[in-house]
């Protein structure tokens, strides 16, 4: 894939690396409930960048700017909600699978709200990976218990779709908008809406064993300070389609983290869905 923002694809990489460990610390976290986790992500996440709020690129956002960052935090705030709570429903390979297909839904949202048509690449690839969706959501038809495991999987692409939003709309206030002076902004604000799920489901926010502290603690360090800020980054240079794209690799890293860790086994459907839609990956980003 050669381009001339070589940096911001090696930022890219960086980035999933990071943001494939967040599947771990949400797992082994299994005392506490789901909108507490995506809760203390975000808190710690806005502690850790504390320091930007000293740096000289830091400056006074406009209304258009202003607007559209916290309309990105919300789709961020959904995104967390609804990927962390799949996690307790479905297994990893499944959920990040699922949770990986924005780009399926950036081509849509383009479509629909920007009257732009999807070329023959995009097509070919998003049905690609549409059949391997499936593949991975019938093998948890199989294994499902109470039909908890569909009810992840669901939650899962809520969850893409959210995070499609969050890209599309941090990618136009990338433009006039540097990193430090957005993700100020950003990190505190999509905090502040993950309040409110907490709130409502009367989710207690203390209690947990001090092991589930520090997998919160790495959760808010190592996925979202390092992997999201990375991504925020390369939204600069590079097309939210793109860094959606780039995502897809995510899953290949957070099943071998599942594997090793969690001693999940994978089913051949699982398998073959994943294989699936990182082909589909590979035609997107072929030229």
């Amino acid at each position: 894939m050669k381009n001339k923002n070589g940096k911001e694809y090696f930022v890219l990489l960086v980035s999933v690396i990071s943001v494939s460990t967040a599947a771990i610390w949400i797992k082994l976290a299994s005392d506490v409930p789901s909108p507490t986790i995506a809760l203390y992500r975000m808190i710690i996440g806005s502690l850790i960048i504390i320091p930007v709020y000293f740096s000289k690129e830091l400056r006074k956002p406009n209304k258009q700017e202003l607007k559209m960052t916290i309309l990105s935090a919300l789709f961020l705030a959904g995104d967390f909600s609804f990927w962390t709570l799949s996690l307790k429903y479905t297994s990893v390979a499944s959920s990040i699978v699922l949770v990986s297909t924005g780009p399926l839904y950036i081509i849509l949202f383009y479509f629909l709200f920007m009257n732009k048509k999807p070329t023959f690449k995009e097509i070919t690839s998003a049905a690609i990976a549409i059949i391997g969706i499936a593949a991975i959501a019938s093998s948890d038809i199989s294994l499902e218990i109470k039909g908890k495991m569909l009810f992840g999987d669901i939650l899962a692409m809520l969850a893409a779709a959210s995070i499609a939003g969050y890209l599309m709309a941090g990618q136009k206030v990338r433009k006039t908008m540097n990193t430090v002076s957005y993700i100020a902004i950003l990190y505190p604000a999509t905090a502040f809406f993950l309040i409110f799920p907490v709130i409502f489901t009367k989710s207690p926010m203390t209690g947990f064993s001090n092991k589930s502290y520090l997998y919160l603690l790495a959760l808010g360090a190592i996925p979202q300070v390092i992997g999201h800020t990375g991504f925020n980054y390369a939204l600069k240079r590079v097309r939210a389609f793109i860094v959606s794209m780039s995502i897809l690799f995510e899953p290949v890293l957070s099943i071998i983290w599942a594997v090793i860790f969690l001693s999940e086994i994978l089913t051949i459907r699982q398998v073959i869905g994943g294989i699936m839609v990182l082909f589909s990956l590979y035609l997107s980003l072929r030229r």
